[in-house]
């Protein structure tokens, strides 16, 4: 990864387009924009530092949670040719049995039954975010994208020939800055982003007050390629399959939790957290044998206000951020960032009248992309919104509901395939 590492020496003050922000969304982004619109300069500015190999990344991003990605992202993976370096790392869902706490109606969506809704033979993939990372970053070796870091971006102004970047290679503010740019400015830097506080972009926000707890658990048997989606009062918990490490049978864990409860399960013995945890999530998979470090993650809804203006688009958590529930953040993210590099490709190729002076910056293109985009992203957020508290709430009425939707996804092949398929980021 040497040649992408920024010197001070370096000073590239032009591109087409400037990504602020150098997690999964980020780099998604710029492997797609390479792919689909060659002819065009992309410039990845990544605030910390990059090592020399790809395969010792570490960044905040790709951390120790792990991301199951649905049978439509892994098309779009597949697409960028990235799908045989996946599934290395990969463990298949082959089923995902739902659950609700207390009661004995379930369903399950079995991949060889929802071949529609599928990919390769499964249902989607489960990879750990530090496997994810150095994957999407060999990638960008071989491709014409420009990744700056450490990049720190200290101001942003907006001008007519789309944004102009004040950045500089590190955090030492003694260090030189420099200027970039860009005639479309992509923030991708997180959930709570400090660029778009300085843009102005407002967002409103949801606190569900409860806590994601993640950790890795080990198995006594093999979880079958099946990942569990189960309810309880709480909210909901999902235990993913992993790869095998070790011999260990592994999966991943995120448990839904209030926030008293999320600090004194925390401080468990891992025999005793152990021991909560499959009294809360039953037997389904089996015995849970090890957990690892827990760790805590703050839940709520964000959306930005606006995720386009003229010269500037939104992708990732600094758009949407939602609740974990059935795994939707980064799919829904990966679809946005695969329809804005075909929308700007699409104009590219037909000389649209909207790839006008501005080229990927002008306002009808970027219009035209939220367009297409607004109605899986009204869904899916609404579904990420609504799912938990009709699940968590003890109401008879919505009891009988929600028992009612479990039945009719067992019983109706045609409601459960639908289901499936939006859920795989397969049915638009």
């Amino acid at each position: 990864m040497n040649k992408k590492v920024v010197e001070k020496k370096v000073d590239s003050t032009q591109t087409d387009i400037a990504i602020v922000g150098g997690g999964m969304a980020g780099a998604s982004l710029a492997l797609l924009l390479s792919h689909h619109c060659p002819d065009l300069s992309v410039s990845l500015l990544e605030r910390h530092s990059l090592p020399d190999s790809a395969a010792t990344l570490k960044l905040p991003s790709f951390d120790t949670r792990a991301t199951a990605i649905a049978a439509g992202s892994l098309q779009i993976f597949d697409e960028l040719g990235l799908w045989k370096s996946l599934r290395e790392h990969a463990a298949p869902i082959s089923r995902v049995q739902v659950s609700d706490r207390g009661h004995s109606l379930g369903a399950s969506l079995h991949a060889e039954r929802e071949s529609a809704a599928c990919f390769d033979g499964m249902l989607g993939a489960v990879i750990e975010n530090a496997a994810l990372g150095p994957l999407l970053y060999r990638a960008l070796e071989n491709t014409s994208v420009r990744v700056l870091a450490p990049a720190e971006v200290t101001a942003v102004a907006m001008n007519a020939e789309g944004a102009q970047l004040l950045w500089r290679a590190g955090s030492d503010e003694t260090d030189e800055l420099k200027t970039l740019q860009a005639r479309l400015l992509v923030v991708a830097d997180g959930v709570n982003s400090p660029l778009c506080q300085r843009l102005g972009v407002a967002t409103e926000e949801v606190d569900y007050h409860q806590q994601a707890l993640v950790t890795t658990v080990g198995l006594q048997s093999d979880h079958g390629g099946v990942a569990f989606e189960r309810f309880t009062d709480s909210g909901p918990m999902a235990l993913l399959p992993l790869p095998r490490r070790e011999g260990i049978h592994r999966a991943a864990l995120v448990w839904t939790c209030e926030q008293d409860d999320w600090e004194r399960l925390a401080a468990l013995p891992e025999k005793e957290f152990i021991r909560h945890l499959q009294q809360t999530f039953g037997w389904r998979a089996g015995r849970i044998v090890r957990a690892g470090q827990v760790q805590g993650y703050p839940l709520k809804l964000s959306l930005a206000r606006e995720q386009v203006r003229r010269g500037l688009v939104l992708v990732g958590n600094c758009a949407h951020f939602l609740h974990p529930v059935a795994g939707q953040g980064f799919n829904l993210t990966l679809r946005d960032c695969d329809g804005l590099a075909r929308a700007i490709g699409r104009a590219m190729a037909a000389q649209a009248p909207e790839f006008g002076q501005s080229g990927p910056g002008e306002l009808d293109l970027l219009e035209t992309y939220w367009r297409e985009r607004q109605h899986d992203q009204q869904l899916t957020i609404g579904f990420s919104d609504r799912i938990p508290p009709l699940f968590a709430s003890r109401s008879l009425l919505l009891g009988g509901l929600r028992q009612a939707g479990l039945l009719g996804l067992a019983l109706a092949p045609a409601l459960r395939t639908g289901f499936a398929r939006q859920a795989a980021g397969l049915a638009l």
